[in-house]
């Protein structure tokens, strides 16, 4: 049965009753005559997990009436018919869809490796680059267009937990400050592309603890210091306040933060980091600074992996929509690895999913983990006399 297939094992995370909800909150499917909604998501949804990048190569496979795609409500699609539909449908569809699996993957992540409460975020964003030929709108500089993927990333289960698409002129905090909204008690870690005085305010008077690192060119005086292990690399640990005239002006005057000044052992860099986060040991400040390369992990991950380089519409609706599906694929893939508990990859997940897509093969046992091998040594070779 078509349900069987791993394309049909991977759709069936979406039950169709919820994603029709969807679409009739919406109107998705008013007006329209030939390709429905489900059809249109399938369609950009196969070509992300396959790696079709052009809308010819999926109008074969959808045209074709394959009972494997046509069992799972999908309908034929036309070339035509599927640019139309990358440029008009409501985005809100595939937003709706993305929050109902972030939300069945955050049941089923795992705990955070940290050893304390709270919830961990990692904040950063990601420059793909376009055509400014093909996309005016998309203009960053003179000579080049992109648009700018700004996510916050939930550090338990690598996942994507809040996404705002933007052109990449728009700076990042600025999409920072009137997007990302974070619950009290969240640890937000972020880099210094985000060091702002209101910045720090706010989320300090919203209850939300963060970790950056701080610019050498800001004035601070020292209010207390605290003893630090040197053999750890750890230089000194400070609790300062701004004193310089933009800052007092920004910032509640004595307003207390911490400084950590780090150096890593193995590379023997030096850091320097600021936190309003005064109960946890300087090691762990570190660690969780380090933690911050989960992000750019995922940015790798979706970029080497899906498709959001080529794309199969000029206008930003496009764009946006199969960026949006490309993070569903993302999701859909994670879920899978949490429900298996299984150890193999992300990318190594998506490669397989890829490659067997119409299969009737139990995804449990592709992607499982692989049976362990006992490697006996070889025999000792004969002695002969010479």
């Amino acid at each position: 049965m078509a349900q069987n297939t791993v394309f049909g094992q991977v759709v069936k995370l979406i039950p169709r009753t919820q994603f029709e909800s969807f679409v009739n909150k919406h109107e998705g499917d008013h007006g329209v005559r030939s390709l429905d909604c489900w059809t249109w998501f399938g369609a950009l949804l196969f070509g992300q997990l396959t790696g079709h990048d052009s809308i010819r190569s999926i109008e074969r496979v959808f045209a074709k009436n394959d009972s494997k795609i046509k069992k799972l409500g999908f309908n034929a699609v036309c070339k035509s018919t599927l640019a139309d539909a990358n440029k008009s449908r409501p985005l809100e569809i595939l937003e709706n869809t993305f929050s109902y699996l972030l939300r069945k993957a955050q049941q089923l992540a795992p705990k955070n490796s940290f050893r304390f409460n709270g919830h961990i975020s990692v904040l950063d964003s990601s420059s793909i680059s376009l055509s400014l030929k093909l996309m005016p709108w998309s203009q960053q500089t003179r000579t080049v267009g992109g648009v700018k993927l700004h996510a916050a990333i939930d550090l338990a289960g690598d996942l994507p937990e809040v996404i705002v698409l933007e052109p990449a002129r728009i700076q990042d905090l600025r999409v920072a400050r009137k997007e990302f909204k974070f619950k009290k008690g969240t640890t937000v870690i972020f880099d210094k592309g985000y060091s702002d005085f209101e910045w720090f305010r706010d989320l300090n008077d919203a209850g939300v603890f963060f970790v950056t690192r701080l610019k050498t060119s800001i004035k601070f005086k020292v209010a207390k210091s605290r003893v630090t292990d040197r053999t750890r690399g750890h230089i000194c640990d400070q609790e300062i306040y701004f004193n310089g005239p933009v800052a007092k002006r920004k910032m509640r005057s004595k307003t207390k933060l911490r400084r950590i000044s780090y150096r890593d052992p193995d590379t023997g860099k030096k850091l320097i980091f600021l936190t309003n986060r005064f109960d946890l040991a300087t090691q762990t400040i570190c660690d969780l600074y380090k933690a911050r390369w989960k992000v750019e992990l995922f940015f790798k991950t979706l970029k080497q992996n899906l498709k959001i380089k080529k794309f199969l519409g000029n206008s930003f609706h496009a764009v946006k929509a199969q960026i949006w599906v490309a993070l569903i694929a993302y999701l859909m893939v994670q879920i899978w690895r949490f429900m298996l508990k299984t150890r193999i990859s992300i990318p190594d997940a998506m490669a397989v999913i890829g490659t067997l897509i119409l299969l009737k093969e139990p995804l449990k046992r592709l992607l499982g983990s692989m049976p362990r091998k006992t490697r006996h040594p070889p025999d000792k070779q004969l002695m002969l006399p010479i």
